[in-house]
């Protein structure tokens, strides 16, 4: 019974977790309002939960809001930029090459090579130092080199937005109580899961 409810047993480290990723979701949500904030507020998540997955906890809230201020200027222009090329793929995908195969086959490709360091580039802006450039050729590396755990985290980032469509046709009342699930717990479940990965991945540059 202690192994089960004491301060070492399972159920109380479960709860505890439990609590530490619903105060960190919160704390994500607030940071994002501002809407240029969000590379900020992604990086200083993923710096939270991958110290967590390696047993690195420290106080929620401090943690997340110092990890917020030091990767804010580079976590902000990788932001941008990150919203910049997007914009304009789609622009050249949907609308200017709508009718023109070569366009889309173009915008396609890059697409896929900008995808692979849209996986990375924060989560490796919070783990690492680095100038900007230097952060982007090292994600589309480790994307490319790491590609089993790239599809993986391509996988789990692809779940939601499937599972928002497939609630939706199959039952809007389900679909109200995951969003209200995901306001809760969503941001920072999915970081949590997915900085087993990362933990993995970047170990391994540490290795070398």
């Amino acid at each position: 019974m202690e192994r089960f409810l004491g301060q070492e047993g399972w159920l109380f480290r479960f709860l505890d977790r439990l609590w530490d990723l619903i105060v960190l979701n919160v704390l994500f949500i607030i940071t994002c309002i501002p809407l240029f904030t969000v590379g900020a507020a992604i990086s200083a998540l993923y710096t939270v939960t991958m110290k967590g997955v390696r047993k690195e906890d420290s106080y929620i809230v401090r943690s997340y809001l110092s990890a917020f201020k030091e990767n804010f200027k580079k976590s902000t222009i990788l932001w941008l930029l990150m919203i910049a090329v997007w914009g304009v793929l789609l622009i050249d995908i949907f609308v200017i090459g709508k009718n023109n195969s070569a366009l889309i086959a173009m915008g396609g490709c890059f697409g896929v090579f900008w995808l692979l360091i849209t996986l990375f580039a924060f989560q490796l802006q919070a783990r690492f130092e680095n100038s900007i450039q230097n952060t982007l050729l090292n994600c589309f590396i480790l994307a490319v080199k790491r590609w089993l755990s790239t599809i993986q985290l391509a996988g789990i980032t692809a779940m939601v937005p499937l599972l928002v469509i497939f609630l939706a046709v199959l039952s809007p009342t389900a679909l109200g109580w995951f969003c209200s699930l995901f306001i809760f717990i969503g941001f920072s479940g999915i970081a949590w899961v997915k900085s087993f990965i990362y933990r993995n991945v970047f170990d391994s540059i540490e290795d070398v």
